[in-house]
């Protein structure tokens, strides 16, 4: 892509951002240019719209992620990943494209020109108040969180598709939740790991995991 390119497509993708600050702030997101997202910081992590902008030539594309993080799911899961230790803090619990709110795998926005940006914007911020909100508030609730994760733990969960990360997550959600078949559910999605046929090292990381979280006090 050329400079000139490249200025443009910054400039249009600068435009969007200040039109959604605009109400997103009055819900107290904050906006992170680093990570293209509005965040709102809650008492068990925070909630996230995130923008992810794909420059092109002719025309960019914008595509709009929900997120929702529990940092005491995340905290205990994670460092039994592979996950960097420096993504760790920005990592969802639940994560999933607007558009699946609506029935729609993923809406893409085509943005050639300043004229894109105005219904582009309606469009989202339609989708944001009258959907989006609702769905970030019900599962700042890890009671929500947990029973979808851990209700049907043969399903896969909607808003969540990597299935070893679902293991790891579902098992501290269990424990969280102080579920009485925590110990059901462990030996369930450690099935699940070996018919997918992940590695011993990672049976290993689920199985410490497991014990670790047996003997966990969540005082």
């Amino acid at each position: 892509m050329s400079s000139i390119h490249f200025q443009h497509s910054s400039l249009l993708k600068n435009q969007i951002h200040e039109a959604l600050k605009k109400r997103l702030v009055e819900r107290d997101y904050f906006f992170m240019p680093q990570l293209n997202q509005f965040r709102r910081v809650t008492p068990t992590g925070f909630q996230c719209i995130m923008l992810n902008w794909i420059p092109g030539d002719a025309s960019h594309t914008l595509e709009v992620y929900l997120g929702v993080r529990h940092d005491a799911v995340e905290d205990l899961a994670l460092p039994f990943t592979n996950d960097l230790p420096e993504l760790q803090s920005n990592n969802f619990t639940l994560f999933t494209p607007l558009s699946k709110l609506f029935g729609e795998p993923m809406q893409r926005f085509s943005i050639c020109c300043e004229a894109d940006i105005l219904p582009a914007i309606q469009e989202i911020q339609k989708g944001i108040f009258s959907r989006g909100i609702s769905f970030l508030e019900r599962y700042t609730r890890l009671e929500n969180v947990d029973n979808l994760y851990n209700s049907d733990p043969d399903s896969p969960v909607t808003y969540f598709h990597n299935q070893l990360h679902r293991c790891m997550r579902a098992i501290a959600i269990a424990r969280l939740s102080l579920r009485p078949d925590f110990e059901n559910l462990a030996a369930s999605y450690r099935d699940q790991l070996k018919k997918m046929g992940v590695t011993e090292i990672v049976l290993d990381r689920y199985d410490r995991l497991w014990r670790f979280l047996r003997t966990y006090s969540l005082n």
